[in-house]
């Protein structure tokens, strides 16, 4: 039976456009008189979700959903036609008839309601042992070591559960709240008849939804007992899929800086917004869901990652960079120093320092290649070849050609080897991989020959141009590079003057512009910088840095070696006694050589 009247439902029909609706959750491409995006009920690369707008009606031509704008929010939302009509009536500001309801529905909306009058009074049962009685003791100081302030905890209402077996069970039953409402909503368990406290011993943190009514809970342990975590279990309030914690107190900051920082514990979320940064939300003790996703992207254009990057943060972030794929959501990932989790370096860096980490996180292809880096050994064949292998999958997912294109090429320099080769690996990966409905990459001689003669044929291009590239842009750390890398080591000519005038611009003003370089250049000098700076960026990070310095020193000892052998194989022809001089600074060549290749190795 419907609750409203057909002449209201056309009112809130009339109310809210279908394009605009439908733009909450996905973005839409005008093409002719349709409205295109990929479909929200099924995965999908190529856009084939239409939306009619003169006609007030969508269809996927993929997964065949369809309907008008009220279907929409029920098949978004999981919603009854009843609610999604009252959805979209509160959306467009429409006040709702007073209706007869279904006994169904009367008993449901009584049931939640119920349920929601017994959430808040536990959550200022809990809030209130914390604050104001003796029993909290031991939770207000877990909180205060945490470096939490009084203030923050209000603002959450956290809260302790004593250790006792029975105090909030027997104050709730003296209140009226029998022991089987307490167990479904998990705050009581029940054994031969007797009920008991679930939540004993723990700081507790109250769950809410977007409206921010309390939907559930989470305690933590203090001390090392198991389960180090206990969360409400599911009912007809609280989803943990539907639900991100403390989505309700940060949806003012997500939405202002169109940005959204997913991480993983309840602690991480209250220590970013103990120090101002609070656009920060977390999943509830699951992995990251598509609804959670769905969530995000209404508010944020950009999502940061920002889990634990041990081995089980890492899968997490994987698998979270798989769901939100295909929604049009930009996704970085944080990784933080040192295996810091985002509220242990927030509390011993700063959020200053926080804040630079969120803004330099990288996206999600660089990531899995920084990650592949610092894996596997980039300077054996072997590892290389590791390296490939581990980021390929993610690689052969991208829908954009373009980006596509920019990575691979990105990945060739990183790894010293020809783009020819990477191209090839990507071909050879989707050719034994037909379900990604990925097409080849065309390598054609022309490319082969571009590739070639823009770069040379000298090993250290790579080295050589990423350097210079990076001094360009940031002038300050030209006094450091010069101490490690001379200006002999360079091996093209053109790149060692450029070198050469930067080092020359830096010491004459301790600091230089591009015009101050480029006023220095020839022609054929301003073009190599200019191929160079258009090139995809590599970031020069410590490790990497380190990396090219042994390659410009090594290649440097290289070619000092095969000169000096070459003398003495000459002198050993003719029998003359310097020989013995070339042989003896061989080997204290080859002595450096060996040196400064054990440099940084793994121990």
């Amino acid at each position: 039976m419907k609750k409203f009247s057909s002449e209201f439902i056309e009112q809130v029909r009339q109310a809210n456009d279908i394009v605009s609706v439908v733009s909450e959750y996905v973005s839409l491409k005008q093409q002719g008189r349709n409205f295109w995006a990929c479909c929200p009920f099924h995965h999908e690369k190529t856009a084939s979700f239409s939306v009619a707008a003169d006609k007030g009606f969508f269809y996927c031509f993929g997964c065949h959903a369809a309907g008008d704008v009220f279907a929409f929010i029920m098949k978004q939302e999981n919603l009854s036609f009843t609610e999604a009509v009252t959805r979209l009536a509160e959306r467009a500001h429409i006040s709702l008839p007073k209706t007869e309801q279904s006994p169904q529905e009367t008993a449901r909306q009584n049931l939640c309601r119920r349920f929601f009058e017994i959430n808040e009074m536990a959550g200022n049962f809990f809030h209130n042992c914390l604050l104001q009685s003796s029993l909290g003791k031991e939770g207000l100081a877990y909180f205060h070591s945490r470096h939490v302030s009084d203030d923050t905890i209000r603002a959450f209402k956290l809260g302790f559960a004593p250790d006792s077996w029975h105090m909030l069970t027997k104050a709730f039953q003296q209140r009226g709240v029998s022991g089987a409402e307490l167990v479904r909503l998990g705050l009581a368990k029940e054994k031969n008849g007797n009920f008991y406290d679930a939540f004993r011993k723990r700081v507790i943190f109250p769950i809410r939804d977007g409206r921010g009514r309390i939907v559930g809970f989470g305690g933590r342990v203090l001390d090392d007992s198991k389960p180090k975590y206990l969360n409400s279990p599911e009912t007809p309030i609280f989803n943990k899929r539907h639900i991100l914690f403390a989505l309700d107190m940060a949806q003012p900051a997500i939405y202002k800086e169109g940005c959204a920082i997913l991480v993983e514990g309840y602690m991480d979320v209250v220590s970013a917004h103990n120090r101002g940064i609070t656009n920060v939300v977390a999943s509830l003790g699951t992995a990251f869901t598509t609804e959670q996703a769905r969530l995000l992207q209404r508010q944020a254009a950009q999502l940061v990652l920002a889990y634990d990057m041990d081995a089980a943060g890492r899968q997490a972030t994987m698998r979270a960079m798989e769901i939100v794929r295909g929604l049009h959501v930009s996704i970085r990932v944080l990784s933080l120093g040192q295996g810091k989790d985002p509220d242990e370096y927030i509390t011993t860096v700063g959020p200053d320092a926080f804040r630079q980490a969120v803004a330099a996180a990288p996206n999600t292809l660089d990531y899995m290649l920084q990650t592949a880096l610092q894996t596997y050994d980039s300077t054996v064949p072997e590892g290389k070849s590791a390296i490939m292998a581990s980021i390929m999958p993610a690689v052969a997912r991208i829908d954009d050609r373009i980006v596509l294109e920019a990575f691979l090429t990105k990945a060739a320099q990183r790894l010293q080897v020809e783009e020819t080769a990477v191209r090839s690996e990507f071909n050879r990966f989707v050719e034994r991989h037909p379900e990604l409905k990925q097409g080849k990459l065309v390598i054609t001689p022309h490319l082969e020959r571009r590739l070639a003669d823009s770069r040379g044929t000298d090993v250290m291009a790579a080295a050589e141009e990423n350097i210079l590239r990076y001094l360009m842009e940031y002038p300050h750390t030209c006094e450091r590079i010069q101490e490690m890398i001379p200006y002999t080591l360079f091996v093209n000519p053109l790149r060692q003057h450029i070198y050469q005038f930067i080092l020359d611009a830096y010491a004459e003003k301790r600091t230089y512009t591009k015009a101050d370089i480029q006023d220095r250049l020839s022609v054929e000098e301003e073009k190599e910088l200019a191929r160079i700076m258009v090139l995809q960026d590599v970031p020069l990070d410590e490790r990497v840095l380190n990396d090219y310095v042994k390659r410009f020193h090594l290649a440097g000892l290289q070619r000092q070696y095969a000169e000096h052998s070459k003398r003495a194989a000459a002198f050993s022809r003719t029998g003359d006694p310097q020989v013995m001089k070339e042989l003896a600074i061989c080997k204290e060549i080859n002595e450096k050589i060996r040196k400064w290749s054990c440099r940084g190795e793994r121990s």
